[in-house]
């Protein structure tokens, strides 16, 4: 279901649209599971068909089941977006000492060239890391983090990787209220007025935060031993059950998947 509700954005929004899904009743490991196995046939096929179907499908899965808008599913996709751009640009060019391709240009004594072969490279490398990337997101807006670290450690991942990703997921939260509170305060004093004005403003705020980290650390320690801390956290965590249906669904995706891969390579051209 839609929520109207605004979040902030970024972790705080992924953690919200994960804690109000309705996929999250569905058992937390098939969802691990999941996502694993759709993020290894993503890269494994290196194909950009089988990325832009991933893509396009747990686009779908998380506007349909998990009830995101699209334009907020738009708004989540901007930033892998942006660093998939930057990097398959640097697939994208080729460094030679003539020109050659669809494109040169001359630097240096040599040339910058776009190949058809580069083009290839590059558009591939994008699909199948936007598939990785999506079915990322997919398991991150449906699987609240609680339940994801309780199955790890049902998984008897070591105690001390969980306890310290959850302080350190929790602790995340902590800094980003804080930096979004001296954000707002400078924002009103006129510190991000210009770009030399902003730049002091960020390096003065990034002091700041630093030294508000160690506070806060401090008093979140000083909070849990008081709490009886004694070096394991404890959490009372529901774990969804494993049911036939969401097994089945799974399986069938995974299925159509493998014939579409198989398809792809022997069809499509790469």
């Amino acid at each position: 279901m839609a929520h109207d509700h605004h979040h902030p954005g970024g972790m705080e929004l992924l953690d919200a649209l994960a804690a109000h899904s309705p996929l999250r009743f569905v058992h937390p490991g098939l969802k691990l599971a999941f996502a694993l196995a759709v993020i290894f046939a993503a890269i494994g096929a290196a194909h950009w068909a089988v990325g832009l179907a991933i893509t396009a499908s747990m686009v779908c899965a998380m506007g349909a089941l998990g009830g995101i808008p699209l334009r907020r599913i738009g708004l989540l996709l901007r930033v892998p977006l942006l660093f998939l751009t930057v990097g398959c640009l640097v697939v994208l060019l080729e460094w030679g000492r003539q020109p050659a391709g669809l494109w040169s240009a001359a630097l240096g004594g040599r040339y910058l060239c776009i190949t058809a072969a580069s083009c290839r490279r590059a558009g591939n490398l994008f699909c199948q890391a936007l598939g990785a990337v999506s079915a990322m997101y997919f398991l991150s807006t449906t699987t609240p983090m609680p339940q994801l670290i309780e199955i790890l450690r049902r998984w008897k991942l070591p105690e001390l990787v969980i306890e310290l990703m959850y302080l350190i997921y929790r602790y995340l939260f902590v800094l980003l209220s804080c930096q979004r509170r001296m954000t707002i305060a400078a924002t009103v004093r006129l510190g991000y007025h210009g770009l030399g004005r902003s730049v002091t403003t960020a390096g003065k705020i990034g002091g700041n935060l630093l030294a508000a980290s160690f506070r806060r650390s401090r008093a979140c320690y000083d909070a849990m031993e008081a709490r009886c801390y004694d070096g394991r956290l404890a959490f009372l965590n529901t774990v969804p059950p494993v049911r036939g249906k969401h097994l089945l669904a799974m399986a069938a995706y995974l299925l159509a998947l493998g014939a579409w891969i198989f398809l792809a390579k022997g069809v499509l051209p790469g």
